[in-house]
């Protein structure tokens, strides 16, 4: 039986990333996204994971209410708390991560004179004569 555990998630990061390194000295950064299933509806908190490099990246550049895309599997899993009661934990582990609105300047006309040539052939439509 095939089966597939892939999920898409955007939203926005709800509170300040945990990054820390495991015992075997590997990065970790834990973090949760809220997102909206539809306009009006209640937002659901996300746990995400994410791992080596990507954790690293995570913990180094996400902060509170950055919009973000997760993409990742949902994992299950289960451990004792300290008083013996078993607890069951559902996170998504992240595989890919990327910031949707980081506002990053634009060089336009880095080196005057360079961009302007480009437009040198571009035929001006007269006004009303729109191609659609």
């Amino acid at each position: 039986m095939a089966s597939l555990n892939k999920i898409i998630l955007v939203g926005t990061v709800a509170g300040e990333p945990e990054a820390r390194l495991s015992v075997d000295g590997i990065a970790i950064t834990k973090f949760k996204i809220e997102v909206n299933s539809y306009p009006g509806s209640a937002p659901s908190i996300i746990d995400v994971v994410a791992w080596r490099k990507l954790a690293e990246t995570c913990g180094q550049y996400l902060k509170k209410n950055k919009v973000i895309l997760v993409e990742g599997e949902i994992h299950v899993r289960s451990f004792e708390d300290q008083s013996g009661q078993r607890k069951w934990v559902t996170e998504v582990t992240a595989n890919n991560m990327q910031m949707l609105d980081s506002k990053q300047p634009v060089p336009v006309n880095a080196e005057p004179g360079k961009n302007e040539e480009v437009f040198d052939d571009v035929e001006e439509l007269p006004e009303g004569d729109l191609p659609f």
